[in-house]
Parts: structure tokens; sequence; C-alpha cells
């Protein structure tokens, strides 16, 4: 009698451990994002706004950095600098490191990097032909300027 309810016990484990299994799959297959990059194998970056950038190193990965505000000029110029760290044993870029927009009169705005993420190469493709019109499209609307409003004058009290 004792058998019975403690293979219902045992079944009922194991199937919350194959849905905790599937859920952990479903929760890997996600980017995992990198507080460091080596520069040493980066080949190339790409500016996607003044948001965010595209670092492409050699063997096809390619990750995402958003930085931590928006960094006015990045764009328009198309050109950062960086300062790595000193005295490292590995030269890498992490999510503490800034960057510096090069304006054509020196140095522009200081801005943060934040966090790697890894992107397949459809999605930065994606990125870079959407660019920043997708997530900062403003709608207006037409207002018609023949019409004007009496203006109010003022009572006297």
């Amino acid at each position: 009698m004792l058998g019975r309810p403690l293979g219902a016990l045992c079944c009922g484990a194991f199937g919350l451990w194959l849905t905790d299994t599937a859920r952990g799959d479903e929760q890997s297959t996600a980017p995992t994002p990198a507080r460091c990059i080596s520069m040493g194998s980066v080949q190339t970056t790409t500016i996607v706004d003044d948001d965010r950038i595209l670092f492409y190193q050699r063997g096809g990965r390619i990750y995402l950095n958003a930085l931590d505000r928006t960094c006015v000029g990045l764009t328009r110029s198309g050109k950062f600098s960086y300062k790595v760290q000193s005295g490292a044993r590995y030269v890498r870029m992490c999510d503490t490191d800034r960057i510096n927009v090069l304006e054509r009169t020196g140095n522009g705005f200081n801005c943060g990097l934040g966090m790697f993420v890894p992107v397949s190469a459809e999605a930065a493709a994606e990125l870079l032909a959407t660019g920043a019109t997708e997530e900062r499209a403003i709608e207006t609307q037409p207002v018609d300027l023949t019409k004007r409003e009496p203006v109010a004058e003022p009572k006297d009290e």
C-alpha cells in the first residue's frame, strides 16, 4: 500500500524536474551578456546610433553595447576613442570603461559602456537597417496655422 503513494511522489518529482530542465533550456538559449570583451580580437566597430555600438570580433562573434546614456554626437561624428587600463594582462574593454566622442574640434561627450550582449549577424544587420528610426520615431500631426484664435483682452479690475 505504501508503494503507490511513493511511486506517485517519485513520478511527480520527476515531472517537476523535467519541467524545470525544459524551462532552464529555454532560458539558456538567451544570450548571456558579458562584462568585458577582449580588444585583441575586435576587428571593427559600428555605431548604430547615439546609444548603441556593435563590436565585431574574429570568429564571427558580434556584441551589442548599449551605452549608459545617450552619447550626443556619436552618430554624427562616427568616431570614438577609448582608453584601456594599463597593466592588465589582457587588453579588455569592460562595462566600467568609458568612450569619448571624437568631434572635429576635439573631444566630445564622455560616455560609459554597458554590458556586451552577443547578437547574431542577422540581428546586427537588422539593427543597422532600422537604426534609431524604429525606436525613436516621433509622431507628428499637422496643425492648421490659418485659424487664429481671438486673443482675450485683459480685464481691468
